[in-house]
């Protein structure tokens, strides 16, 4: 504004220019509003780098408490100016997985389908109880059935363990998009034993069909009989019921052979017999 019509007062050129006379003698003495900015800016950056999930308000008082004192009006119009608020939010990295149609197996042994059937004990305290099914593709054989209060990728993997200990490695397993089948703990175990785990597609329970029947057995010939007062109890018909399927039950799909009498007659077909 000094160099524009030198010769008006400081009053005409303000009004010429729009400028409020106290903003032209704040600046004259060194008030400069955009260097703040350009503060504030560079701290709110710094800030959202280092605690990614944090919103503006966190952000504001976390600010505050470090002892800068602007208002959130300007830390907020700053904070839009910087596009901050069209931040998205953070997520985890997403797993790449692999889906592939269901084709039953020509080995005994060479896939695994396994999934969970959530049911209730009735005691004291009703208590909602997870059941594991692992199967042989190729067999239907039943290879563990059992029910746990919960069930986390540890578990799963001491079970997995001891079923490779009597019935060796197979080359894939099949299951869905679980929260214990996409684990980090799984992924390492599988890499570790070489074994390919084959991931269904959301929403399409039809690519792991085998498993799914198999849990409509269970319930339909087990589960649905009766209540169960404790996990126990439950345990024990389940392996009861686990014998008559793998060792009594006809099954259509096996030329109405029981799964063990379908392997003792197919021992040419076994895929791997010891684990490696």
């Amino acid at each position: 504004m000094d160099q524009v019509a030198q010769s008006q007062s400081i009053r005409q050129r303000s009004q010429v220019l729009g400028i409020r006379r106290q903003t032209y003698h704040a600046r004259k003495k060194g008030h400069r509003p955009e260097q703040v900015d350009q503060q504030i800016a560079q701290l709110l950056h710094q800030t959202v780098e280092e605690y990614v999930a944090w919103g503006f308000w966190m952000v504001y008082h976390f600010l505050r408490r470090k002892g800068h004192p602007w208002n959130h009006k300007r830390v907020y119009r700053v904070w839009k100016e910087e596009k901050l608020n069209l931040r998205r939010k953070p997520k985890r990295p997403q797993i790449r997985r692999e889906y592939l149609d269901l084709q039953a197996p020509n080995e005994i042994n060479q896939g695994w389908a396994m999934d969970f059937v959530s049911d209730w004990v009735v005691g004291p305290k009703d208590k909602q109880v997870r059941i594991i099914n692992v199967m042989d593709e190729c067999s239907r054989r039943a290879l563990w059935t059992e029910a746990y209060q919960s069930i986390n990728a540890k578990t799963l993997t001491n079970v997995l363990d001891q079923i490779l200990a009597w019935r060796g490695k197979p080359q894939y397993i099949r299951c869905d998009n679980g929260p214990e089948f996409i684990s980090k703990e799984l992924k390492d175990w599988a890499d570790d034993k070489k074994i390919d785990i084959w991931f269904t597609q959301p929403g399409k329970p039809s690519q792991n069909g085998l498993i799914e029947r198999l849990n409509g057995t269970l319930r339909r010939e087990c589960l649905n009989l009766q209540w169960f007062k404790n996990l126990d109890l439950l345990n024990d018909a389940l392996q009861q019921w686990w014998l008559i399927y793998n060792e009594i039950r006809p099954h259509s799909s096996i030329d109405f052979l029981s799964p063990v009498d379908f392997e003792i007659e197919h021992k040419e077909l076994y895929f791997s017999l010891v684990a490696p």
